[in-house]
């Protein structure tokens, strides 16, 4: 199946051509349709499976054709464990948007700056991702309020359940209203995603795709210090 099979706004389809992407990973010919018909969604598969388009896509084909009113009400919330991850999402959504007939606004937000350009610059966000932590301060410092959020994204929820998120996952939650689309995905299905998916998600459409290259038994792992100007992010959209 092609990419224009799956209903996606003609826009998109043209930031794809442009991209040079013609054919979707399995993850997206999943997940696609499963968002665009209003369905919950608990994705498992490996990183660089395909995982942030899959959900980017047609978040931003939902949002086309309305009209938003400019405030500090976000329409879809991503929330993701650190603050690369959230650029690399920022990103995926900023290369999708160029060629929008509805423009759409972009946000990241993480703790380890100042908190208050943030705070300047959340008004008009549509689509705002957010590590826990800064979310919560944001909203304890009521620049940000979650009422109207129509579509929340945990992405990579394994990874904050790792790092001890779950207690802010859970109070996020209970700011958000109860009438929204949930989307969880996840390299691994553990025991405490399991609990968060019986919470969270209603009836979801479950995709579980298989990795495509075998796990090694032993991994090493090296770490090497760069400056800023010398990071790069690599991503698989």
């Amino acid at each position: 199946m092609s990419f224009e099979s799956l209903g996606l706004a003609p826009s998109l389809l043209k930031s794809l051509v442009k991209q040079n992407y013609s054919k979707p990973y399995p993850i997206q010919l999943a997940a696609i349709p499963a968002i665009l018909d209003n369905r919950d969604v608990l994705g498992i598969a490996k990183t660089g499976s395909g995982k942030t388009a899959s959900y980017v896509l047609p978040i931003l084909t939902k949002l086309q054709g309305r009209k938003f009113t400019k405030n500090r009400q976000v329409n879809v919330l991503v929330l993701v464990p650190t603050r690369e991850l959230a650029e690399q999402v920022k990103e995926v959504f900023r290369i999708f948007s160029d060629d929008l007939v509805t423009p759409i606004k972009t946000m990241a937000v993480y703790g380890g700056v100042s908190i208050n350009p943030q705070m300047k610059a959340l008004f008009g966000i549509n689509v705002l991702i957010a590590t826990p932590g800064r979310l919560l301060d944001l909203i304890d410092s009521k620049a940000l309020e979650l009422s109207n959020v129509e579509t929340l994204v945990l992405d990579e929820a394994d990874k904050m359940l790792n790092l001890g998120f779950e207690d802010e996952m859970k109070r996020i939650f209970s700011l958000l209203a109860k009438k929204r689309q949930n989307l969880l995905f996840s390299a691994t299905l553990s025991d405490e995603l399991e609990g968060i998916n019986k919470v969270l998600l209603n009836d979801p459409k479950v995709i579980q795709i298989a990795s495509f290259f075998e796990e090694p038994e032993l991994i090493n792992e090296v770490g090497y210090f760069v400056s800023d100007e010398k990071r790069v992010l690599y991503f698989a959209i």
